[in-house]
């Protein structure tokens, strides 16, 4: 018998409780539990409503704040380390850059068949040489700081150098084959037809989302030497610690290890001090200097992308027969400048290292309550 899905459980609730139910539902999903997770926590305050005889909310309190506290005990370790991640998977990723390039086709596409007729051809070759350069690296660049989110550092070096080297073959080669100022001879209704297209096309390569995933299935236990691999991978890739940091973090249960076995004692570090992801957890309140590096690395990267533009937006607005858009280009691109050297303050810095260590303290804390429980 397939499990129950959580609005049929909201159904069962008292008429008088079905939007509290409703509000509770949807905060545990807005905290990232999955649909089988909130599923059996409906299943279980409908329980206890009924053997109260009370109003839910009168028992739990605010639907949405309820939902919140429970999700943070309910929330498995490996939840909490996706967390972490800015998307789920590389295909995911490779979606979202997607949907991005075909809404700037789409969108740029109507401005152009508007503005130039629909039937004629406006774009040129090193307009699409750009947009295959500028996605290309994008992409390039994510999927080298996602896999090092991840731990795979070799892949990392992998899909990143090698993409912007294709990237940028790619697109001198359309130059190669069309000329800097020739003309696509493709009709401007085209591109707002494809752009949609690719947006469509990547809404659908989303990945499905999966209820069983991270809800707590079994874990593999690690012998002591992956053990210690895999978590020195964890806190190099997704805490951003240095090989250093890690060896100096691990140090102390190493030594708890090496005394057990001295002593005769057979230990194992899964009973000892729990799972990989468990033990990280609670470690990542000592991850200050690794914040740092990765704030200045973010800061960097948005620097560098501001550097690229800027000699585009200089060269048009100095440049006699500059029109509206050169202008209106160049303006943007000075003010995204201005602002990205204002978040250079040390003050923006420490707000940013100081929310995720208070993030993830909440995280240990969790983590530890859940235990005790």
């Amino acid at each position: 018998m397939p499990a129950e899905e959580p609005h049929d459980i909201i159904e069962r609730y008292p008429e008088a409780d079905q939007e509290w139910a409703k509000t509770f539902f949807a905060s545990m999903v807005w905290n990232d539990l999955t649909n089988a997770q909130v599923a059996l926590e409906l299943d279980r305050t409908l329980s206890m409503v009924r053997d109260s005889g009370q109003r839910a909310e009168e028992l739990f309190g605010h639907s949405g704040e309820y939902g919140a506290t429970r999700a943070q005990c309910l929330l498995t370790p490996e939840q909490r380390a996706d967390a972490e991640l800015p998307v789920e998977s590389s295909t995911a990723l490779l979606a979202v850059v997607g949907m991005l390039v075909g809404l700037l086709c789409t969108g740029f596409g109507i401005w152009i068949g508007f503005r130039d007729g629909w039937t004629s051809s406006s774009w040129h070759y090193w307009q699409l040489s750009a947009l295959t350069a500028g996605a290309g690296i994008a992409l390039s660049g994510y999927l080298w700081w996602f896999n090092r989110l991840k731990g795979k550092f070799g892949l990392s070096w992998i899909l990143g150098p090698v993409g912007i080297l294709v990237s940028v073959g790619a697109a001198a080669l359309i130059v190669q084959i069309g000329g800097s100022n020739n003309l696509l001879p493709l009709p401007n209704w085209l591109a707002p037809i494809l752009g949609a297209g690719l947006v469509v096309a990547c809404f659908y390569l989303m990945p499905a989302y999966k209820a069983q995933k991270a809800a707590g299935g079994q874990q593999i236990l690690l012998g002591t030497d992956e053990w210690f691999a895999e978590t020195t991978r964890l806190l190099r890739g997704r805490y951003g610690m240095s090989h250093k940091e890690a060896n100096e973090s691990l140090s102390t249960a190493r030594e708890h290890l090496d005394d057990a076995a001295t002593r005769g004692e057979k230990a194992d570090p899964n009973l000892e001090f729990g799972t990989p992801n468990e033990f990280v957890i609670g470690l990542a309140v000592h991850t200050e200097k690794a914040l740092k590096r990765r704030w200045l690395l973010r800061r960097m990267a948005t620097l560098t992308v501001v550097a690229l533009f800027a000699v585009g937006a200089v060269a048009g607005l100095m440049d006699p027969a500059r029109n509206g858009g050169d202008i209106f280009f160049g303006v943007a691109v000075l003010v995204f400048a201005a602002v990205s050297v204002y978040e250079l303050r040390p003050a923006d810095r420490k707000a940013y290292v100081q929310e995720k260590l208070k993030e993830r303290a909440a995280n240990a804390r969790a983590l530890q309550e859940r235990d005790d429980d």
